[in-house]
């Protein structure tokens, strides 16, 4: 029994030295040909989407259609402040029955107020999110074709870095070619 196990390490001994000595190791291989050194661009994307003329008339656009969606919630939520005083006055005076339907009646137009003031924020931030969309597709082809005027293989956001060389900053030729194919995006809110 002992030259049995004796026989059987000998070959699992032989078996992991031929199939070590078939294995070639990492540091023998030769590095391909097809791998480049790394040409390295870095871009601010936060400043370009915060500073480009487009998301600078794109955020004006939006601020304006908020002030104006604020006004006309003002007036409907003034109006149902009215309501709500009207319906108080009247409870001494309404049957039992007659308050419950005003009661009703109110609380279907605040529901009503509520809806409207969601929708209407909604479709603001669809229109911010779409328009800014477009500002950022527009900025991503832009990068790519400096990259490629540079010869840059890599691009990395600045915000990841704390130090970086101004040579390999390409911020401020991104923006400028930004805001000379993209001057302006309209901030389009469907009709409501």
């Amino acid at each position: 029994m002992q030259l049995s196990k004796l026989r059987a390490l000998v070959a699992a001994g032989a078996v992991l030295a031929g199939v070590a000595m078939a294995t070639p190791s990492f540091a023998q291989e030769k590095p391909t040909d097809n791998l480049k050194a790394p040409v390295i661009a870095v871009v601010d994307v936060q400043k370009i989407m915060q500073e480009s003329n487009a998301s600078k008339g794109v955020s004006k656009s939006f601020e304006s259609l908020r002030e104006t969606y604020q006004k006309e919630i003002a007036s409907l939520e003034d109006k149902l402040r009215k309501s709500e005083e009207e319906l108080r006055k009247q409870q001494t005076v309404l049957a039992p029955d007659a308050l419950a339907n005003k009661r009703r009646d109110f609380e279907k137009q605040v529901g009503e107020v509520q809806k409207t003031v969601q929708s209407r924020k909604r479709a603001l931030e669809n229109a911010l999110n779409e328009a800014m969309a477009v500002v950022h597709k527009n900025m991503v082809e832009i990068v790519a074709d400096v990259a490629r005027e540079r010869g840059a293989n890599l691009v990395l956001a600045r915000q990841q870095f704390v130090l970086v060389d101004t040579q390999l900053d390409v911020t401020d030729v991104v923006l400028e070619r930004v805001n000379k194919k993209l001057p302006q995006v309209a901030l389009t809110v469907p009709k409501q």
